[in-house]
């Protein structure tokens, strides 16, 4: 049965100038482009993968319920503070951190290209 998710893929406009916001703000590591298929692969520290396609299609990876934008990827981390101030530094749409009162702080942020992502932060993880 299945184990885990192996990748996921993010719609982008323009694939080069999506690698490198990938690889400078969220510190991806690239592993290979194909110009032809306008696809990229960037994995994160886990060894996860995220493709980046390159679409002239109006769509994004996120949704909506009732009008409210949801994510369809979410990250961990164990520095959500050290995360939160990165990305207001690079100049990232990015909402406050919240607290769930029982031990999990969660932030969202956008790419260039409008997709929402989520992190959270287990605070028994936390630095």
């Amino acid at each position: 049965m299945l184990e885990n998710i192996l990748f996921n893929e993010i719609p982008v406009r323009n694939l080069k100038k999506a690698i490198d916001w990938y690889k400078e703000v969220l510190r991806l590591e690239f592993v290979w482009e194909s110009e032809e298929e306008k696809l990229a692969q960037l994995n994160l520290p886990s060894g996860q993968m995220l493709f980046l396609v390159e679409t002239a299609d109006e769509t994004k990876a996120n949704f909506t319920v009732n009008g409210k934008q949801h994510n369809v990827i979410g990250f961990q981390t164990k520095e959500i503070e050290k995360l939160y101030a990165h990305l207001q530094q690079q100049h990232v749409k990015v909402e406050a951190i919240e607290d769930d009162g029982v031990g999990n702080q969660f932030l969202h942020f956008y790419d260039p290209d409008g997709n929402l992502f989520n992190v959270q932060c287990d605070k028994g993880m936390a630095i």
